[in-house]
């Protein structure tokens, strides 16, 4: 997983470490570690949730500056740019029209946290448990066998039913009682018992530390985590930002070519076409020439400046946005003073 400044995450782990250890002594190792991991998994999905959210409005966004840029270009860009073909100025397009708009982000290639739930070790404590009571069992009857001259080769149930009792009485010798069947019995059964048990105890007792450790280490993770989508979900609304910034540049950079376009059409329509020798044309016609130069110049690079750079916003994008604003800013307090 991609790694956050170094201080922030210390203070991060510190502050997630004092939670941790608030919990500590006030509830068992298997509910903590379940507390711990159902947080983390909340976490997590919460964070996802927004992230795609914020994905699904950057895509919308993009669809609609590209859509923006195309009828831009195949419209008001090129009628502007044959207008001005016509009073004798060649208005060379840049190749970047042609190349299909992309936006890569790095932070919206993430990969996804996935907080694995946890097991108690119960089950695998039973299974155990069960295991090492039928070994008991049999390390019981191998030295009684012994013992007691038991062939065990050939072992059928008849011959298990004829010397059961001897067997029981061997059992129950072990602990100074001699002839009582029903004690060894009771040996052999609790001796299985005692064993299971505490396999069984150990089992969930190492299972619930192992829990706990891999509980604290997603708790911490899921943090890390969320701090390092919160930055990628502030640059994906930067970008987004940016596109709505620019198909506001877009369309009102139309409303003004497409108005300089008509006073052009006007011109030519008055003027004439530049063809006989010592044409001019009139200063403020001249000054709408510019003008049109001037707009298609300034939204050309933006339209042709890549959003994204590295995986974040691209600020040459950024440098063009803030012309490109300037410039329209500039016309409309020419044409209001």
């Amino acid at each position: 997983m991609e790694k956050i400044d170094a201080g922030i995450q210390q203070i991060m782990l510190d502050e997630d470490m004092d939670f941790i250890d608030n919990k500590r002594g006030k509830k068992n190792k298997s509910l903590e570690a379940k507390e711990l991991i159902e947080s983390s998994q909340h976490l997590v999905s919460q964070v996802d949730s927004d992230i795609n959210e914020c994905k699904i409005g950057i895509s919308q966004a993009a669809t609609n500056f590209d859509t923006k840029k195309r009828t831009f270009i195949n419209e008001t860009f090129k009628k502007s740019e044959e207008l001005l073909k016509q009073v004798g100025l060649e208005y060379g397009v840049s190749n970047g029209f042609n190349r299909p708009f992309e936006l890569s982000l790095d932070s919206m290639n993430s990969n996804r946290l996935n907080i694995n739930s946890i097991s108690s070790g119960r089950f695998t404590g039973v299974l155990l448990a069960l295991l090492i009571g039928l070994i008991t069992l049999f390390i019981w009857l191998y030295f009684a066998s012994k013992k007691l001259n038991i062939p065990l080769e050939g072992l059928t149930l008849e011959s298990i039913e004829n010397n059961i009792d001897s067997v029981l009485e061997w059992i129950g010798s072990t602990i100074g009682i001699v002839g009582e069947p029903l004690i060894g019995g009771l040996v052999l059964g609790f001796s299985i018992l005692i064993t299971s048990c505490l396999v069984y105890a150990v089992r969930v007792h190492f299972k619930s530390s192992k829990n706990l450790r891999v509980a604290k280490k997603a708790f911490v993770e899921s943090r890390e985590y969320s701090l390092i989508q919160d930055g990628s979900k502030k640059e994906i609304l930067r970008v987004d930002g940016h596109l709505r910034d620019s198909i506001i540049s877009i369309e009102n950079f139309g409303y003004l070519l497409n108005e300089q376009n008509g006073i052009l059409n006007r011109i030519i329509h008055v003027e004439g076409l530049p063809f006989e020798e010592g044409h001019t044309y009139q200063p403020n016609s001249k000054k709408v020439i510019r003008d049109i130069n001037r707009l298609m110049k300034s939204i050309e690079d933006l339209l042709n400046t890549s959003i994204t750079y590295n995986g974040t916003l691209n600020p040459e994008s950024q440098k063009a946005l803030s012309i490109s604003k300037a410039v329209y800013d500039d016309f409309i307090a020419r044409i209001y003073e």
